[in-house]
């Protein structure tokens, strides 16, 4: 059964969960677009590599207090904003037998919503943890999760591997330079950048495979397996 790993955001979905996040608690903030924008910057910074990951994720959760139900309400937004043609795409997948998981630097609780619609089960998915106080204030990271590391995917897919015995070929889709570190590592068989909602030059340029639509990443998928 081949299997095919997921990025989320930018990939499944055609928004950043983080920045959303972040988005929806400067609601009120007078000086709100200025701080978007900072987030924005921040956001690519990190998936065009010129920022690592942690110091990508730790950036953007400082610029403002946030709460658990920035993230719940959040997760109920994104799971109308889901890639055109992807709930299509994973209809397909499985009728022909991949196994699928999705792997992200998110966050659970704005994350689970839409791979609930895609019709996944929680365990094919793998993202952060937050760390919570007793009003529920967003205090940090949890650090114990697999994916908290610069490499965190690589680490994830090799946890897999070893977990659930995944032997047959693994395929890797994403948008981010950490996406692309991870077919570098050699933990996948095969790369496929995926640009329909942004395009990273980075990605771009050093994928073996690299589409801008579900369609085209679909008829990739049919010739490599």
């Amino acid at each position: 059964m081949p299997t095919i790993f997921f990025d989320f955001d930018s990939t499944v979905c055609i928004k950043e969960s983080l920045d959303e996040v972040i988005t929806l608690a400067l609601k009120e903030y007078p000086e709100k677009k200025g701080l978007v924008e900072r987030v924005e910057k921040i956001t690519n910074q990190g998936m065009n590599g010129e920022l690592d990951f942690k110091e990508s994720v730790q950036a953007r959760l400082e610029v403002c207090p946030l709460n658990l139900v920035h993230f719940t309400l959040t997760g109920q937004h994104l799971k109308h904003c889901i890639t055109p043609g992807f709930t299509e795409l994973m209809t397909w997948l499985k009728a022909e037998n991949w196994d699928i998981y999705i792997v992200s630097g998110g966050f659970l609780p704005s994350i689970i919503p839409t791979i609930e619609i895609l019709g996944l089960r929680t365990d094919r998915l793998f993202s952060n943890g937050l760390r919570l106080d007793e009003q529920e204030n967003v205090t940090g990271v949890d650090e114990s999760s697999l994916l908290w590391t610069n490499a965190g995917k690589t680490e994830v897919i090799n946890h897999l591997k070893k977990a659930r015995g995944l032997r047959d070929r693994l395929i890797l889709v994403g948008d981010g330079s950490n996406d692309l570190a991870a077919y570098k590592s050699g933990v996948v068989d095969d790369f496929i950048g995926f640009g329909a909602n942004v395009v990273r030059p980075k990605v771009k340029a050093e994928s073996p495979h690299f589409v801008t639509s579900v369609e085209a990443l679909r008829q990739v998928l049919e010739k490599i397996n």
